[in-house]
């Protein structure tokens, strides 16, 4: 009996089916793969390297912005608009509602950064679109819809983004009038954000100026106390018994003239115990109150040859409108248009041997020269500004100099006062 090859009767085989089965799936995972690599994409945007190319002409671009040079800008951003990476196309996106920003085409920038919103949930950016988003809302004065973001991104973002928040709800406040709540989120804003940075930067440059304003108002604030006029009081004794300056009682309560007080009369005032950092590599000169930074200034430090003097000071006997007593030159008159002093003079006494003694803060006649190394050692502000420290500030405040400041250890300095040198002997060799 010869043997069958093929019988007659089917029989099932495995392996058939299985080879089937995976034929089938192939197929129709090649049938079905552009619909879900699209959803896919729209649910989890595909995390592209990010080329150091991409990276420079975001840098150009942001230099060209800087600049003013707006289409040359546009021009080369124009390829990272059309991609889908997740980190050079958002802040493209931002640069590019910028521009338009400048271009007055407010409504465009909106649209693309609600698009971008929508297209990049999954972005690390997302945060960065939303507070972009916001800002432009806000510049359009559409200021609930603006606050709705802000209070989201400050309720939800990752901490060391959360200053984005509280930074666009204190322009929100300040917009609004209350400078308080715009004062308390601008030091949020700045106590969360890392040292240095873009947001940090107008955080401190924004609470300055609102801490300013606060204690020079006649508004009385949480801080503020008040000061009942007794008999036989004057600004300059009730200056020293409140540690304050007689121009920061007159600015606070509107006093025209420091001999008209009254027995009786409610005096606001604010309390605190200023110190001054000054910082030499970035000019900088930080007023301290016990919450950190007050305000930030900027100044002008000694040249090559010159450079200030790092060490410990204190503030010595204070001066309107001074003489300046040049070397070699004698006396040049206060106001004199070659008066180096500008107009407040304010002399800074060492607290430790070997530390010069001819050093001061004081205005100008160089306002150009502020933010560089052009002076002989003294510490130059521009005259609104010195201004306004010298009526911030008393005698015997704590001064230092320091290189950098560390802002992992910053604090307020503190030192013994020194005796006053005579201020003519101070101003001699000031510049």
């Amino acid at each position: 009996m010869k043997k069958r090859i093929f019988s007659k009767k089917s029989r099932w085989e495995p392996g058939l089916f299985i080879i089937a089965l995976v034929v089938a799936a192939v197929m129709a995972v090649i049938i079905a793969a552009p619909y879900l690599l699209s959803k896919t994409k729209e649910a989890f945007p595909v995390v592209l390297p990010v080329s150091s190319d991409g990276l420079e002409v975001l840098q150009q671009a942001q230099k060209n912005v800087a600049s003013g040079n707006y289409d040359e800008a546009m021009a080369q951003i124009k390829p990272l608009l059309k991609g889908r990476n997740p980190l050079t196309t958002p802040r493209a996106i931002i640069l590019e509602a910028d521009i338009l920003h400048y271009k007055n085409q407010p409504e465009t920038a909106l649209a693309n950064l609600t698009a971008a919103c929508d297209a990049f949930k999954s972005s690390p950016e997302y945060p960065y679109l939303q507070a972009r988003k916001a800002r432009q809302l806000e510049e359009m004065s559409r200021t609930a819809e603006a606050r709705d973001i802000y209070e989201s991104i400050r309720d939800h973002a990752p901490a060391e983004i959360r200053s984005l928040g509280y930074l666009g709800l204190a322009r929100l406040d300040q917009r609004a009038g209350n400078l308080v709540g715009a004062r308390d989120l601008a030091r949020r804003a700045a106590e969360d954000s890392p040292w240095g940075t873009v947001v940090w930067n107008e955080a401190i440059d924004m609470l300055g100026p609102l801490n300013v304003a606060l204690i020079f108002s006649p508004q009385e604030t949480p801080e503020s106390k008040i000061y009942t006029v007794e008999k036989g009081d004057n600004l300059n004794s009730i200056g020293i018994k409140l540690n304050t300056t007689q121009g920061l009682l007159m600015e606070a309560n509107s006093i025209t003239s420091p001999e008209k007080l009254s027995l009786g009369q409610r005096l606001k005032y604010t309390p605190k115990d200023f110190s001054i950092i000054i910082e030499r590599s970035t000019c900088s000169l930080y007023l301290m109150d016990n919450k950190g930074i007050f305000k930030r200034y900027k100044t002008g430090l000694g040249k090559p040859g010159h450079e200030t003097t790092l060490g410990k000071y204190t503030i010595g006997t204070k001066q309107k409108d001074p003489v300046w007593h040049k070397p070699g030159a004698g006396p040049i008159a206060a106001n004199a248009p070659d008066n180096e002093l500008g107009t407040r003079w304010m002399p800074l006494e060492p607290a430790a041997e070997g530390l010069p003694r001819d050093l001061g803060i004081h205005g100008t006649i160089a306002p150009e020269t502020i933010g560089s190394f052009a002076s002989k050692g003294c510490a130059r502000m521009l005259n609104e500004d010195v201004e306004e420290l010298y009526d911030l500030v008393v005698r015997a405040t704590p001064v230092e100099i320091v290189e950098t400041l560390d802002p992992n250890t910053q604090q307020a300095p503190t030192v013994a006062s020194s005796t006053p040198a005579a201020a003519e002997a101070v101003q001699t060799a000031a510049e």
